[in-house]
């Protein structure tokens, strides 16, 4: 079905096209909104996710067990690099993001992190030699680049013989909601700039698309309608597009303020296209599992209803990171949400 905002945004706007990078992450202060345990806030044991978070930090370090040198591809704010770098001689991590390196450096600096590395370097050209790693991670990074396909090959490129690849990908079997698509609009109104911003999603062929219309702010300052329309937009990032509300109407009216207009375009994995391009470069023993960890879920929601979780407080670490240990462990052929892959020896 032909989607109505995004033919009209490519015919009648010049779109430049650009990367996640520009778009998204240079614009974000923190990519996890500081909500990040240990790098960002103290681990709690009442909350859920601080018990992932520790266990799938986990299974990334047991998934690459036996490296001295691994990298990390897309660390956002530093994760997992600064979480898990005491389980190695040396971690590099990779962001095309300037502003996101200086995050991460930040952020080891602070936690007094010191053989970690943060450099601004994109994945589909690395300026590493042939075989340079022991190990790779990626947390919902790969399928950020322009080219999925050319960042795996580049990947097996960088592993040594017998290295592993531990990856989160962002999986379009199961992305929710399961509709054809999802659209969001939103604005941001920061300093001189006035963005509208419109985000879309498909999920055959799984692709995400996001645009960026800039707007001459002094001209809108006279349009009262169209300014409070977008400084609503503002209120809420990421809300969902109302066709009812914000009809082709309101991009028509739009159009003669737009100063410039950029776009990426991003291609998105289900696990049989990921698995299917993982074999095709070489890699082998693919496994996985589902990042959510049921057991470990299972677990948390028992410990809560016994009311038993502040007495598991000084042991939290040591039980998070066995399930992540079981996690991978208990990994099943074929790539899942967490995959695990291996360059084969010579």
């Amino acid at each position: 079905m032909e989607n109505k905002i995004e033919n009209w945004i490519r015919t009648h706007l010049s779109c430049i096209r650009t990367t996640s990078a520009e778009l998204t992450y240079e614009r974000q202060d923190s990519q996890s909104n500081y909500t990040l345990p240990i790098i960002y806030q103290p681990l709690d044991v009442n909350n859920k996710n601080h018990w992932l978070d520790i266990a799938l930090c986990s299974a990334f370090s047991y998934a690459v067990r036996g490296s001295k040198v691994i990298l990390d591809v897309g660390p956002g704010d530093g994760w997992p690099s600064l979480r898990i770098a005491g389980k190695f001689k040396k971690v590099i991590g990779i962001d095309p993001s300037h502003r996101r390196v200086e995050v991460q450096k930040k952020n080891a600096e602070r936690l007094k992190i010191r053989n970690v590395e943060f450099l601004e370097m994109d994945v589909v050209q690395m300026d590493f030699p042939n075989e340079t790693f022991d190990g790779v991670i990626a947390a919902s990074s790969i399928e950020q680049s322009n080219n999925p396909i050319m960042a795996l090959r580049e990947v097996y490129r960088v592993l040594r013989p017998g290295g592993k690849l531990a990856m989160i990908f962002e999986n379009y079997d199961h992305y929710s909601p399961s509709d054809e698509r999802d659209e969001f609009l939103w604005a941001e109104i920061i300093a001189d700039e006035c963005i509208l911003f419109y985000l879309l999603k498909e999920k055959s062929p799984p692709r995400e698309v996001k645009y960026a219309l800039f707007l001459d702010k002094e001209w809108l300052m006279q349009e009262h309608d169209l300014r409070r329309r977008l400084n609503d937009l503002s209120e809420t990032k990421y809300a969902r597009y109302n066709p009812h509300i914000f009809g082709l109407s309101f991009f028509e009216r739009l159009a003669p303020f737009v100063i410039q207009s950029k776009y990426y375009e991003l291609s998105h994995f289900t696990s049989q296209s990921l698995q299917d391009a993982l074999l095709e470069i070489g890699f082998t023993n693919i496994r996985g599992f589902n990042t959510e960890i049921s057991q470990l879920s299972e677990f948390f929601n028992t410990a809560k209803r016994e009311n038993k979780l502040k007495d598991l407080e000084n042991q939290m670490e040591t039980i998070g990171e066995i399930f992540g240990v079981i996690a991978v462990d208990s990994s099943t052929p074929g790539a899942k949400d967490f995959t695990i892959a291996q360059k084969p020896h010579i």
